[in-house]
């Protein structure tokens, strides 16, 4: 650094004593006189060359100017062991060495102020920096080679304080020289405007003025901080209170800047590296004493080859510490900084009060001064006089400071974000402190994100561990502690599903109730009887199948062979997740429970005791809802309760149920119950509402065994009804507005006709809730405060009107203009739902007027009309009762490499099964072999760029441009460096063949909502639900066998406007049940919260699986789809174990994905997700490679489970949106070798039995499908059921479910 000689350090290159003095009149010549002695004599100005004893003596003598002359004041070298420096421990000079080698240090001048401070120790006292150790010099003063040393002297000192008292030095170079009374005098004063900032170095200004204490405690809130600062930030930050003494600290002179330079190595002249300067800021200077300096320098210049001996510069000086006053090296720093510019008045007052409060030792002083440095960093005053914002915004959208006072996670530690400032380069930076220490540090913006999303894995990964963290009693047992503290969600209720240790169960999940704890049975002494394991929870099974007898008299008599058994069956249970899960039914809807069902692989003839058992378990969970109190009480008291009764947990949380309640005569009441023989059983309810069956009312059977009840005397209040009563769940409450389709007009058993304008009133198409309200608005004329009301009746009125008309002029169109017709017509119903939707968003309704339940029956109301609209404006193949499937040759033309498990005969194999399915031969199962142009177009020029970013889709095309014509097999998706390329390999067709499979998407899309089909199939390959906006998303290794994601790219043209080429509607739900998690369709629409996008995936994975490292800078493990070890986690990664907001409901179902989990998930999880966010079309990524028969092994599912989850899905379409749903082909790799081999020389008299699927026609003739021996050996089982099943299983779901009323 090159410092002008006006200010406080000599030029670079210039010696102190060589340094002229500033102009006469400055402002630095009353402040700092460097004149010689003899100027001084000649002047009658005596140097007392140090400060006076207490008795008011000189402590140090006085030198001549002869002495002065010959004195070389340039900074000292460095010395063998040692920086070169001036400093001492107390603040005084030594000698040169006479050895002459170039580390010895220079004597400064004995006449110098510099050579004693204000502790009042003599010159001539011993030098703890500059004279060489006994260990490390001869008797010469020469260095020893490093071999003779050990290092002891160079071993810093424990980082703790030295005590050192702070009295201002007195300079020799300011004339006059005063009394010790006036010093002292001086020195009293506060710490005010008064500050001497006379020697400052050039190109750091003085500070203008001290920061008083007193005001400091007395600033407002806005300026001290304290109020603002977040209450979780105060929590780690707590700040010692400074006391009002605090002095100011005196700029340098000249002579300790040099001083300074020499021992910190730095600036021009003293830097051992060319790079070592100043920073241009004051708290990058004050942390210069972490810096490293070079202790061996005059070695290393007589031996190159030696290593450099470094060490920190605070270490450095209090390793040399004579006593308790020998920090002058950091005490220089201080000032130094002190006296800069652009420190802040609240630093300057924390680095004085470091330097001058009372310390016991060295360690301390030096801790004092280490807490304070950092104290600087993190003060919220300090922060905020040096341009940080403190205040945390209260809305993200209020700024960046939204993120003040946020947890976060960097460099494997807890960390707490306290202030942000803006940046030219960044935007932001946003100053973080670590929790543990208090070390602070600044964040980028893409560094915050990272580290919040760090921190948020880490509550995630601790909150599993809590869930199963060790509870240790004052026994100190250890042996159940794992399963301690295990609950599930409704324990309270006292009903769970459960897996009976009986082998006859099948280990199937059925439903029971917990016993409490004091229902165990009692002994002669009085005592309960506990259970001899607290890991054993004792249940009551209801109703189960497998304690049938075994008479096969009895079994061959009975209606209902496995309802024979005891309807309760008692037995203890293991706690773990998988013995005990959560009870998902609040009432019993037949079709519900025959959805989950049909997940358990039993026989048929179980559902009638199935159908019984959750009969029970609703009504026993009602009844402890409605009429047993639940007793509040903390984890740690059920926790102590458990210990005391030597129980597990559960047995506390659950209810203890009267004993006449579980006495009532079940097994009578369920024999008059309809028999699941005589309800109506249909695998698809056209109905947008859930048909609950009354639930047992134990509370009114209960009442009716008392008097007056139990003598046939009716009470006196209430009427007969009273005891029936229908149970809904909370996220079904509206539901039960709408009108009973058993009981209106329109669906009942009257013979009465109806003329045709009272069919087309409003009253048919809304519920009575909202017709009513809609009726009162206009009545009314919005005296009610309905806002929009009357105007949504308007809108709703005329287009049932436009319906109707069309309906009547239907017949004259030809087939051409009535498809376009129908379009418009459904597309002007989900227009007007969405607008309507938004209307009663932006509408205040009165008290007792639910806005929730209002928009339910709004979406109804637009749906009702819909169905109409579609049932009266469908004709031959088109409309309701239609199913299509879609493919297009051109896919073919995507060619992979030979030992692919993505196959080109995937393709032909799904149009086979689609036609056993009855594609393309029954009237209503159409099969469409090709994509217009049209779609094309849409999906390449506005599609494709929406869904992926430009950059992906440029280098794409560039890399199957370049592949030459007859070449298959090259890596398509592999970066600059060649990797990631190796599973996702094509041809030069691949492109085309993926614009294809997009564009038949978006006609499937077009022809569900259109009306054109109920649901639809689109055959296509290759694959897509990896492939995000970029090149392998969300960290994966590939993009997984796919390059253009058609599920996202129909989803993004659901959602565009209609003045921009799509449907416009609002909400489209995604389903995807590909044993891999979809990454790329999450990237495409999720990324972050999007109310548009519902994305469901259930997968194969889980972070007990994958592994979960709260501290990995990679979030995925790097695998390839059907590659790596059977201990690694499975592709894409940790991406899907966790759903990272609410538009996202991952569902991991462990290492093998089982019909159970399937069914349970889509029950318990799927179903209630998706109706509460009521999409207006549902997308499926029908992947097939969780079939047990699939190659990569990873599932368990069979062809019969992928058609019950398509036909769960379709119940599931008709209840939110009409029944619009179609699916896209992902995974699925279990077709069998589909060419016999050639390659085989055998003798012509052999004549080996070799299988192989014939596809006949559906197999161009062209193609070619080359397996290995190894992969062929795994596909041989598929000749049984495989892929080509799945497929054909799959479509004969869609069209047992296109039945649209």
């Amino acid at each position: 650094m090159s410092i002008d000689t006006s200010g406080s350090v000599p030029p670079s290159g210039t010696d102190t004593a060589d340094a002229a003095p500033p102009p006469e009149g400055s402002a630095d010549s009353n402040a700092m006189d460097i004149s010689t002695p003899e100027k001084k004599a000649d002047e009658g100005v005596t140097d007392t060359g140090g400060v006076e004893n207490g008795s008011g003596a000189p402590t140090a003598t006085e030198t001549s100017a002869e002495d002065t002359n010959t004195t070389d004041a340039s900074p000292p070298e460095m010395q063998a062991e040692e920086p070169e420096s001036g400093l001492n421990g107390a603040g005084g000079a030594t000698a040169a060495s006479t050895t002459g080698q170039d580390d010895a240090p220079t004597a400064t001048e004995d006449t110098t102020a510099d050579n004693a401070v204000s502790n009042g120790q003599s010159a001539a006292a011993p030098a703890a920096m500059d004279a060489p150790s006994a260990a490390a010099r001869d008797t010469n003063g020469v260095p020893l080679a490093d071999d003779t040393m050990d290092g002891s002297e160079l071993r810093p000192a424990k980082k703790q304080k030295l005590d050192m008292d702070v009295s201002s030095d007195v300079s020799e170079n300011t004339a006059p020289n005063p009394s010790r009374e006036e010093n002292v005098a001086a020195s009293a004063e506060p710490l005010t405007n008064g500050i001497d900032t006379s020697a400052t170095p050039t190109g750091f200004p003085d500070s203008s003025a001290a920061p008083s204490p007193s005001a400091s405690a007395s600033d407002n809130a806005e300026t001290n901080g304290s109020s603002i600062i977040h209450p979780s930030i105060a929590e780690i930050i707590k700040l010692e209170e400074i006391p009002p003494e605090v002095l100011p600290l005196e700029s340098l002179t000249l002579r300790e800047m040099a001083e300074l330079e020499s021992s910190l190595q730095i600036g021009d002249t003293y830097a051992y590296d060319d790079d070592e300067d100043w920073c241009p800021d004051w708290g990058g200077n004050l942390h210069l004493f972490n810096k490293e300096v070079l202790v061996n320098k005059g070695y290393l210049a007589a031996n190159p080859n030696a290593k450099p001996v470094r060490i920190k510069y605070c270490d450095w000086v209090a390793s040399h510490a004579p006593g308790s006053n020998g920090l002058r090296g950091m005490e220089l720093l201080l000032r130094f900084v002190y006296n800069m510019t652009d420190t802040p008045d609240a630093a300057k007052l924390i680095l004085a009060y470091a330097l001058q409060r009372p310390a016991e030792s060295v360690e301390q002083r030096l801790e004092f001064i280490i807490d304070a440095t950092k104290r600087t960093s993190y003060d919220p005053v300090v922060l905020q006089q040096d341009g940080w914002s403190i205040k945390k915004a209260e809305k993200p959208e209020d700024g960046e400071c939204f993120h003040i006072g946020r947890r976060i996670q960097w460099q494997r530690h807890e960390a707490i974000v306290v202030a942000f400032t803006p940046d030219e380069t960044y935007g932001g930076l946003w100053k973080a402190v670590y929790v543990e220490d208090r070390e602070t540090f600044d964040l980028e913006p893409g560094e915050l994100q990272n580290a919040i999303k760090k921190w948020d894995n880490k509550l995630r990964a601790q909150a599993k561990k809590r869930a199963a963290r060790p509870v240790l009693e004052k026994a100190g047992s250890t042996r159940f502690a794992a399963t301690a503290n295990f609950t599930v969600d409704g324990i309270e209720h006292g009903i769970i599903l459960a897996a009976s240790p009986s082998r006859a169960a099948q280990g199937v999940m059925w439903p029971a109730r917990v016993r409490h704890v004091t229902e165990g049975a009692v002994t002669a002494a009085g005592n309960l009887r506990r259970n001899s394991s607290k890991n054993i929870v004792e249940v009551v099974f209801l109703a189960p199948f497998w304690n049938a007898p075994s008479s096969p008299s009895k079994l061959a008599d009975a209606q209902d062979p496995y309802s024979l058994g005891p309807l309760f069956e008692f037995d203890n249970i293991d706690v773990s997740e998988y013995n005990i899960q959560h009870y998902p039914f609040d009432a019993v809807s037949v079709e519900k429970v025959r959805d989950s069902f049909r997940f358990l692989g039993l026989p048929n003839a179980v559902f009638a005791r199935y159908l019984d058992s959750h009969r029970l378990a609703v009504a026993l969970k009602s009844y402890a809802k409605k009429h047993i109190d639940i007793e509040h009480r903390s984890d740690d008291q059920i926790t102590a309760s458990a210990s005391l009764t030597e129980s597990h947990a559960l047995s506390v949380r659950v209810p203890i149920f009267p004993h006449v309640a579980l006495n009532v005569p079940f097994d009578f009441i369920l024999s008059k119950l309809p028999h699941p023989s005589e309800l109506a059983s249909t695998t698809m309810t056209d109905t947008d509402d859930d048909e609950f069956e009354p639930t047992i009312n134990i509370d009114a059977i209960i009442s009716s065994m008392t008097p007056p009840d139990c003598f046939g005397k009716k009470r006196s209040s209430g009427g007969e009804d009273e005891a029936v009563e229908f149970l809904t769940p909370e996220y079904n409450k509206a539901l039960i507005l709408s009108p009973d389709p058993r009981f209106t007009p329109s669906s009942s058993q009257s013979t009465e006709i109806e003329d045709e304008d009272s069919l087309w009133s409003l009253d048919k198409f809304t519920s009575d809730f909202l017709c009513g309200l809609l009726l009162q608005s206009q009545a009314s004329g919005d005296s009610f405060g309905l806002g929009q009301i009357p105007y949504l009746g308007r809108l709703l009125t005329n287009l049932i009107l436009d319906v109707r008309q069309l309906a009547k002029s239907f017949k004259e169109y030809e087939a051409g203009k009535k498809k376009a017709k129908l379009k418009h017509m459904l597309c002007q119903c989900l227009m007007t739902k969405g607008h309507g939707e938004e209307a009663i968003a932006g509408t205040p309704f009165p008290a007792g007027v639910s806005k929730t339940t209002v928009a339910t029956e709004w979406r109804k109301a637009c749906e009702r009309i819909y169905k109409r609209a579609v049932g009266k404006l469908s004709f031959a193949g088109v409309g309701n009762n239609v199913t299509s499937v879609l493919t297009d040759s051109r896919c073919n033309g995507h060619i992979t490499q030979a030992g692919s498990f993505e196959r080109p005969v995937r393709l032909p194999a799904a149009i086979k099964g689609a036609k056993r399915a009855g594609a393309g031969s029954d009237p209503n199962t159409l099969l469409i072999t090709s994509v217009e142009d049209q779609y094309l177009e849409v999906a390449e020029n506005v599609v494709i760029p929406k869904t992926h970013k430009s950059s992906y889709i440029k280098r794409l095309r560039a890399k199957v441009a370049a592949i030459p014509p007859n070449e298959s097999g090259v890596p398509l998706t592999d970066d600059s460096e060649g990797e990631g390329g190796e599973d996702t390999m094509g041809s030069r067709g691949s492109y085309t063949a993926a614009v294809i499979g997009v564009a038949a998407c978006l006609k499937a899309t077009d022809m569900v909502v259109g009306g054109q089909c109920v649901n639809a199939f689109c055959a296509v390959r290759p694959p897509g639900h990896h492939a995000g906006q970029e090149l392998r998303s969300m960290n994966a290794i590939s993009n997984g066998f796919c390059l253009f994601n058609g599920a996202a790219c129909a989803a993004m043209y659901a959602t565009t406007p209609l003045s921009q080429g799509g449907l416009g509607m609002k909400r489209v739900c995604i389903i995807d049940f590909d044993v891999h998690h979809g990454n790329g369709t999450q990237d495409c629409l999720c990324p972050t919260y999007d109310p548009r996008y519902l994305y469901v995936s259930l997968h194969a994975g889980g972070a007990h699986i994958n592994g979960y490292d709260e501290d990995s800078e990679d979030e995925s493990f790097r695998l390839r789809i059907g590659h790596g070890k059977k201990e690694d986690g499975i592709f894409p990664g940790r991406c899907g174990d966790s759903s990272p907001h609410e538009g996202v409901l991952n569902i991991p179902l462990g290492k093998k994905v089982t019909a159970s989990a399937v069914g349970a998930a889509l029950v318990s999880q799927v179903t209630p997700k998706v109706e509460g966010f009521a999409p207006d079309l549902i997308i499926l990524s029908a992947g097939f490679d969780a079939h047990v028969n699939d190659p990569l092994g990873m599932g368990g599912l069979t062809a019969e489970d992928f058609k019950s989850v398509t036909e769960v899905a379709c119940n599931l379409a008709f209840k939110v949106c009409s029944g619009r749903i179609f699916s896209v082909l992902e995974g699925g790799y279990g077709v069998p070798c589909c060419q016999p081999r050639d390659d085989l020389f055998l003798p012509t008299n052999h004549n080996p039995e070799e299988r192989y699927l014939n596809l006949g026609s559906d197999m161009p003739a062209n193609m070619t499908d080359e397996v290995p021996f190894t992969l062929k050996q795994k596909l041989d089982k598929c000749h049984a059921e495989g892929f080509l099943e799945c497929v054909k299983e799959h479509v004969t779901g869609f069209v047992k479910c296109n039945k649209r009323k």
